[in-house]
């Protein structure tokens, strides 16, 4: 009876401070000829992606169009487009590392002018300091050329 209690006990020792993972929270990115979608906060990769192209599809009025070019859990992620079509996506701890990185990515496609990002979004409370925002950011300056 002593040896079960002290299992019992040590047992339940060892369960303190161990905290389980936190759960997913996944986002997405679509996109097709300059529209996109995206999506944040969802409890998996697939759920994530669905919405994303779902928002994109229903902005291009375009459906089974749209393409999913980045994932991200409890991390940011980025687009970033060309003058010329040319492109670049990447996801990042931080939506500036992730903005940074899809810019480069798509500068190293040779556009004539510089790439600008079209949408950035976090996902989880941990993203870069955005607290579970999953609100995007968008580069307002090349939206007012068009």
């Amino acid at each position: 009876m002593r040896g079960t209690a002290l299992a019992a006990l040590l047992g339940g020792l060892a369960g303190i401070g161990a905290a389980a993972p936190p759960a997913p929270l996944w986002g997405a990115i679509a996109t097709v000829d300059g529209m996109y979608g995206y999506a944040f906060n969802h409890p998996s990769r697939t759920e994530a992606e669905s919405a994303a192209r779902a928002q994109c599809e229903h902005k291009s009025g375009r459906p089974g169009a749209c393409v999913v070019r980045t994932t991200f859990d409890r991390a940011c992620g980025a687009m970033a487009t060309g003058n010329y079509g040319e492109w670049g996506v990447a996801s990042a701890p931080t939506i500036g590392q992730a903005r940074k990185e899809a810019t480069a990515q798509c500068n190293g496609h040779l556009p004539t002018e510089p790439c600008k990002v079209l949408v950035a979004v976090c996902s989880g409370p941990d993203a870069g300091g955005r607290t579970g925002s999953g609100v995007p950011v968008e580069d307002r300056t090349r939206h007012k050329q068009e």
